[in-house]
C-alpha cells in the first residue's frame, strides 16, 4: 500500500455538489453509479463555504467539472453559484445533465455566468429513440426536442457543447446515428463515449447487458474512423486491448491511482469534503477515499496492475472471461487484454 501527498498535482476537479445519490436524482436510469458509495453517506446539500475550502486546499486548480447533486437539474442555484466562486478565482468550469427540462436548466445554469470561462456542457444523449431513451433513463420526462433546444440557446451564448453518450448492449449500435443527427444539426465536433459502467451493474440484475468485449472492441474502431473522416474530437476509453497494445501498455504504465494524478473527484459531505483520485476504487473500496483535510490517500498496489479490476467487474463478464480471472477475453481476432479505463483514456494507444 502506498502513501501519497497530492493535492499540489491537482489541476483537475470532478465536483458532486452533495449526496443525494440516485433516490434524490431527476432521472431514475437503469445503469445510475450512484448506487454503491453514495448510499453509504448521509443525503447532504452542499454550500459555498466549502467551494471556498476546495479552492484554498488545490491551488493550482484550472478546472471544475460540476456534475451537480448528482445532476445540474437537481440543484441547479446552487451549480450557477458555485461556478461563480470558481470563476472568480480564474478556474474554467464545465457542466453534465441527462438533459432534464434541458432548455430551462440552461437558462438558469449560465445566469450571469462569464461564457469564456465555461469550457462546456455535455448531455447524455445515450439514444435517439424514444423507448430506448425512456427504458435507459427511467423516465418519460426527457424530451429531445426540449435538448436541442437548450443546445441551440447554449451555441447562442458561445458555449461548447459536448454529447456524452453511454452505451450498453442495448443500444451498443445507436452511436453513429447519435453523431450523424448532432453534427449535421448543430455542427457538434464533440463526443465522449462511455461503456456502461461495469461497477455499476456488480452482483446485480437490472435487466441491462454490458457490450461485449469483442463488441466494445469494434466500437471502439469504428468511431475512431468516424472521428478521422469528420475531423471530430471524440473521446472514449479502450478498456480491452490487443497484443500490441497491451505491450505498449505495459511498457508505458504508471497507474494512475498508485500515485495520485492531476484530477480529483469530491463529494461535499456534511460538515466533510471527501475526495478520491479513482471514483471505481471508491465505490468498491470506500475505505480508500480521503477527505481533503487530511491531504492523504491510501492506495492499493499490485506491481503496476489496477488491484479492483475484477472485483469491479460484472459477474457475466468475469464468467466469460479466459480462466474466469476477469482479465483476458478471447475474440475472433485474438486475445483481448482488460486495462483499467481511466489509464486508457489518458494514453493514447495505436489502433
Amino acid at each position: 500500500m502506498n502513501k501519497v501527498t497530492g493535492l499540489e498535482k491537482v489541476t483537475d476537479l470532478t465536483l458532486y455538489t452533495g449526496t443525494f445519490g440516485k433516490k434524490g436524482c431527476t432521472c431514475n436510469c437503469i445503469g445510475c453509479t450512484q448506487n454503491g458509495y453514495i448510499t453509504k453517506r448521509k443525503q447532504n446539500q452542499g454550500n459555498l463555504e466549502q467551494i471556498k475550502i476546495i479552492m484554498d486546499k488545490l491551488p493550482n486548480l484550472k478546472n471544475a467539472y460540476i456534475l451537480g447533486n448528482p445532476d445540474v437539474s437537481v440543484d441547479t442555484k446552487f451549480c450557477n453559484q458555485a461556478a461563480k466562486e470558481f470563476i472568480k478565482n480564474g478556474i474554467n468550469v464545465m457542466f453534465s445533465t441527462s438533459g432534464y427540462k434541458a432548455l430551462e436548466t440552461a437558462k438558469t445554469l449560465f445566469k450571469d455566468l462569464d461564457p469564456a470561462y465555461i469550457s462546456y456542457i455535455s448531455y447524455s444523449v445515450d439514444t435517439l429513440d424514444k423507448e430506448k431513451m425512456r427504458y435507459l433513463k427511467g423516465s418519460n420526462k426527457l424530451n429531445m426536442k426540449d435538448i436541442e433546444d437548450a443546445i441551440a440557446y447554449c451555441q447562442e451564448l458561445n458555449i461548447p457543447v459536448k454529447i456524452q453518450p453511454t452505451l450498453w448492449e442495448i443500444n451498443q449500435d445507436d452511436y453513429k446515428e447519435i453523431i450523424d443527427n448532432f453534427y449535421n444539426k448543430f455542427n457538434i465536433r464533440w463526443y465522449t463515449f462511455h461503456a456502461g459502467s461495469f461497477e455499476a451493474l456488480r452482483n446485480k440484475n437490472v435487466g441491462l447487458n454490458h457490450v461485449k468485449p469483442s463488441k466494445w472492441k469494434e466500437i471502439v474502431t469504428n468511431i475512431q474512423k468516424i472521428a478521422e473522416e469528420k475531423k471530430l474530437k471524440i473521446l472514449l476509453p479502450r478498456i480491452f486491448l490487443n497484443k500490441e497494445e497491451m505491450i505498449e501498455c505495459k511498457n508505458n504504465i504508471h497507474t494512475y491511482c498508485a500515485n495520485g494524478g492531476s484530477g480529483l473527484q469530491i463529494w461535499l459531505e456534511k460538515d466533510n469534503i471527501r475526495c478520491t483520485y479513482c471514483p471505481l476504487l471508491a465505490e468498491v473500496h470506500p475505505e480508500f477515499t480521503f477527505l481533503i483535510q487530511e491531504k492523504t490517500a491510501n492506495f492499493i498496489s499490485q506491481n503496476g496492475v489496477c488491484a479492483i479490476q475484477r472485483e469491479a467487474l460484472d459477474n457475466d463478464l468475469i464468467y466469460n472471461s479466459n480462466k474466469k480471472e476477469g482479465r483476458i477475453f478471447s475474440s475472433s481476432k485474438g486475445e483481448l487484454y482488460n486495462v483499467c479505463r481511466f489509464y486508457s483514456i489518458r494514453e493514447d494507444f495505436k489502433s
